[in-house]
């Protein structure tokens, strides 16, 4: 058994299973992963870390067990579970992993899967449970309680996003959200007496993704090293493979040798990051990323990049009635609201370096419509 002090949850109790997990090397390389990728260039407080961030999610997912009433056995799955819900992230998280599953057949959920049925990982968790059980566990209704729009990942990272960027929108009432939860067949869902705390929640979340997740330079930021990883790969500098066992530093420094990506690598280093030249609502964004990227580039003669944000806004949340289940936006107003907001918000963002942006900016206009 291990306490660890944590600054959003205080005192954490671990198990001596769960600590055999943490200090495998598959976790340990968590430390160096940063749950916000490339937000630090912005929020420069924003160096906090999935390890933490997966010690944070089982805690809540243990609060929300206890509310829930559940048999110790079905506690210490989700305990479990939830340590491990982050272990088949690359470096750089869900912005690397935009490029990498496509070489990797599969995304950070299905690559966890994977570690956690094979060697040092499936050979301890099998000291107490089924490792083919505990990879699957998000794949059932139990495993809502850490991977749903209410869940405890949720929770945990706007709670931490919020605490490490100084961005004060993140407050989350989880004591309120862990007593009004209800598990049903179909999974989780919130109780007409904790609609309130969800809304708050959910209002948090799409804050989170205006002010940071969303926020232009991170958008730039995260878009060159997408590009730099790219073509790293196709240079051969970088193997997809091996990249699993990289920190965000070591893949950085990987990026920088590549002959093709270790400009944009270069750039993510000193901060020299490339200028917005144009945007538009998505929903005037009639031909794909690529097709205008390579059509930019060569009518300017420059390097042109273009993000497309590649995030759901949905809220999937059920709110129970006496009526049955409702989505939350039927049962909400203003989740509903919130909704159709943040879709009109979302726009495509045409990037160059700085001494391009004019002649990028009147091709754009002409190419894409101002």
């Amino acid at each position: 058994m291990v306490r660890i002090r944590d600054p959003l949850h205080g005192t954490i109790v671990l198990s001596g299973l769960e600590e055999k997990i943490l200090d495998t090397p598959q976790m340990q390389r968590l430390r160096g992963i940063r749950q916000l990728a490339m937000a630090y260039l912005v929020y420069p407080g924003a160096n906090h870390t999935r390890f933490e961030h997966s010690i944070g999610t089982l805690a809540l997912a243990d609060r929300m067990c206890k509310e829930l009433s559940l048999s110790e056995n079905k506690t210490e799955k989700v305990r479990m579970t939830a340590l491990l819900h982050d272990v088949g992230h690359s470096a750089f998280s869900h912005e690397a992993e935009a490029v990498l599953s496509h070489y990797l057949g599969g995304n950070h959920e299905q690559i966890g899967k994977k570690m956690i049925l094979t060697g040092e990982l499936s050979d301890i968790v099998s000291e107490s449970f089924s490792a083919k059980e505990i990879a699957s566990l998000h794949e059932t209704p139990l495993g809502e309680i850490i991977a749903s729009d209410i869940g405890a990942d949720r929770m945990d990272y706007l709670l931490r996003d919020s605490h490490y960027t100084g961005v004060a929108y993140g407050v989350v009432d989880c004591d309120r959200i862990a007593s009004s939860v209800v598990l049903t067949k179909k999974g989780l869902a919130i109780r007409e007496r904790g609609l309130e705390a969800a809304e708050s929640l959910l209002v948090a979340r799409f804050t989170m993704f205006s002010t940071v997740y969303l926020h232009k330079t991170v958008r730039i930021a995260s878009r060159m090293l997408q590009r730099a990883i790219t073509l790293a790969l196709e240079d051969g500098t970088l193997d997809a493979q091996a990249s699993l066992c990289f920190s965000d530093s070591q893949m950085l420094d990987a990026l920088c040798n590549s002959k093709k990506g270790g400009e944009y690598a270069t750039r993510l280093k000193s901060r020299r990051l490339f200028k917005k030249a144009h945007s538009l609502p998505l929903s005037k964004l009639h031909m794909g990323a690529t097709h205008v990227e390579k059509a930019l580039s060569e009518k300017c003669g420059c390097a042109v990049l273009v993000d497309v944000p590649r995030l759901s806004l949905e809220a999937s949340v059920k709110v129970e009635t006496d009526h049955g289940l409702v989505p939350i936006s039927s049962a909400s107003p203003l989740v509903a609201s919130l909704q159709k907001m943040q879709k009109s918000r979302l726009d495509a963002l045409v990037i160059c370096e700085e001494k391009d942006v004019k002649k990028v900016q009147k091709a754009a206009e002409k190419l894409l419509g101002k």
